[in-house]
């Protein structure tokens, strides 16, 4: 028998740097959804066993749709009170990002009634678990053009910026062994493209959602998460060029990825990663 999913409470994990953040600000113009960025003490669960996770889960969603019918409020990195669209500040060439978010509750204004969608967003933990998050909750994942992300990651200030994702790692041993097995810092970075796109490939195939067709549908495509999101005409500007013109490696790097075997190539093709390099 197949096990009803909860429609209303969503997960969204996705690559680092791929519109995750994006994507819950958006989802919070729309009437009646709620979407957290990374609200949950993750590491409070990296030696817990699946199903304990799970009960985790399950518990954070149901104690933050109280505090947000109780209070208002829900717990969420934030940017003076709201999800932004982008919570990496921009730099001169070569330096970090800094994160731009400077508190941890949201305030809420868009509810119409008792009954509304929320969604959780967490990058690394959830890709990791997705394995088993994806048999309890509807889970979505955002993916972006290869190459720019991997360019992305570079001046990001995250840990993705030395090739580490700690808590994937923590949660998937196998894949804090793979890592460890490589010096160069690029090497891991491909490892870690590698390693989040067989994840969504095996697990959400179907509900993997582009960074480039959310920029292109002015947000529409989020529809997928939400049905009023057919109601978005946001102005939106693709960032994947920014760093091609301004990284000295980026020909280098292109190249390089371009010659991989490697599962993001089971969402692009590679001519989209050649009109970047040709950008």
């Amino acid at each position: 028998m197949t096990r009803e999913l909860r429609c209303d409470d969503i997960l969204i994990t996705g690559l680092p740097r791929s519109g995750t953040t994006l994507t819950c600000h958006l989802l919070n113009k729309l009437s009646d959804a709620v979407a957290l960025n990374e609200p949950m003490k993750v590491g409070e669960l990296f030696s817990q066993s699946p199903e304990a996770i799970i009960r985790a889960v399950k518990s954070f969603f149901a104690d933050q749709r109280a505090q947000i019918l109780d209070a208002g409020t829900a717990v969420s990195k934030v940017v003076d009170g709201a999800v932004p669209d982008n919570q990496r500040g921009d730099v001169a060439d070569g330096e970090a990002r800094p994160d731009l978010t400077n508190g941890r509750t949201l305030e809420i204004g868009n509810l119409t009634g008792i009954d509304f969608n929320l969604f959780i967003k967490h990058p690394a933990f959830f890709s990791a678990c997705l394995p088993f998050l994806s048999r309890e909750f509807a889970c979505f994942a955002l993916v972006r053009n290869p190459f720019a992300v991997i360019l992305s990651w570079r001046n990001s200030g995250m840990p993705v910026a030395k090739g580490h994702s700690p808590a994937a790692e923590r949660v998937d041993q196998a894949l804090e062994k793979a890592l460890a097995r490589e010096s160069e810092v690029l090497e891991r970075q491909f490892t870690l493209l590698d390693y989040y796109f067989s994840r969504f490939a095996d697990y959400v195939p179907e509900r993997t959602i582009k960074y480039e067709d959310i920029i292109s549908s002015s947000g529409k495509v989020l529809r997928a998460l939400h049905p009023t999101a057919d109601e978005l005409s946001v102005n939106l500007q693709s960032r994947n060029r920014l760093a091609v013109k301004t990284d000295a490696d980026a020909l280098r790097i292109g190249e390089k990825l371009l010659s991989r075997e490697n599962a993001c190539w089971r969402f692009y093709d590679k001519k989209e990663v050649e009109a970047l390099l040709r950008a």
